[in-house]
């Protein structure tokens, strides 16, 4: 018994139907398969997590992810008021922080994604090749005002750090000078500022992450001297020995912080497991900066982040 064309032609038009529903199925699915972040803050941060997501977006090019800068603060502002989906800072949240996150219903979840190694850096000439943590602590605080008082040449002391919306900023006042800056510190929102400012300045000092004063090939920059730093009683130790910031001989090191809003899910998740990955890891080896330890991960892992 055969169809009528009027069957026949009823059938065809549901078979084109479904192949246009499955087309446009198909679209949206792909559509949906764009994966967007907006990531700010921390200006310590921002080059190393640009590479990482133009390494995450080259395998996969369902990723797009805008990064950027303005400051651990900014990027704290920013997720407490829903603006970003993950918030790079260099420092823990504080307290006060913390409590403006519960009034506004946001969960802060840290991911510690990598290791950072803070250099004192003088200009190459002027030949104090040392200081001690306290020396330090007195130079930035305002104590010692000239070079003579460590053993240096007979300079006025001149300081140059990071502005207040900087992790870097909080970090070195209250791990390192557990006092206020000296009031003639000159301050700037990026490191290049204060590595520029040394190079012109034989008196200077400045508080650098690592990774700034590193070349594309993990050398160091000739231009400037990053001293060797000692805890009084112990050895002096260069920023640059790999092996004293794995096992934390090297006194001014921290973990780098990604804050998100709860537990990571979705693309957000799938860019921290490419951060935390060992291709991710040698990224940020590569920058200069340092991967995380087991008791980084162990961390993590407590915060559910695989």
């Amino acid at each position: 018994m055969t169809k009528s064309s009027t069957e026949r032609r009823t059938l065809f038009i549901l078979n084109i139907a479904i192949i246009f529903s499955q087309c446009g199925k198909s679209s949206t699915e792909a559509l949906s398969g764009k994966q967007e972040l907006y990531i700010k803050g921390s200006n310590t941060e921002l080059e190393l997590v640009q590479k990482l997501s133009e390494e995450l977006g080259s395998v996969n090019h369902d990723f797009m992810v805008t990064v950027e800068g303005g400051g651990s603060q900014t990027g704290i502002d920013g997720l407490i008021d829903g603006k970003i989906d993950i918030a790079n800072v260099s420092r823990q949240m504080n307290e006060e922080e913390l409590e403006l996150c519960g009034k506004k219903r946001v969960k802060p979840t840290p991911v510690i994604f990598a290791v950072d190694a803070i250099a004192i850096v003088t200009n190459s000439k002027l030949g104090v090749d040392s200081l001690s943590i306290q020396q330090v602590a007195s130079l930035f605080s305002g104590e010692i005002t000239n070079w003579k008082e460590l053993g240096g040449p007979d300079l006025p002391v001149h300081l140059y750090g990071r502005d207040e919306n900087s992790g870097t900023n909080m970090f070195f006042k209250d791990k390192i000078l557990h006092h206020d800056y000296s009031a003639n510190i000159k301050t700037y929102s990026k490191y290049t500022k204060i590595i520029e400012s040394v190079k012109n300045d034989i008196s200077g000092v400045g508080y650098v992450s690592l990774g700034h004063v590193m070349d594309l090939n993990g050398r160091p920059s000739p231009d400037i001297w990053a001293c060797y730093i000692y805890i009084e009683g112990g050895k002096a130790v260069s920023p640059y020995e790999v092996g004293a910031i794995v096992d934390g001989t090297y006194p001014i090191m921290r973990p780098l912080y990604q804050y998100c809003n709860g537990t990571p899910q979705g693309a957000i998740k799938k860019f921290i497991e490419f951060e935390l990955s060992p291709k991710g890891q040698e990224i940020i080896s590569k920058c200069g900066f340092f991967p995380i330890s087991d008791n980084h991960k162990r961390i993590n892992r407590e915060k559910l982040v695989q």
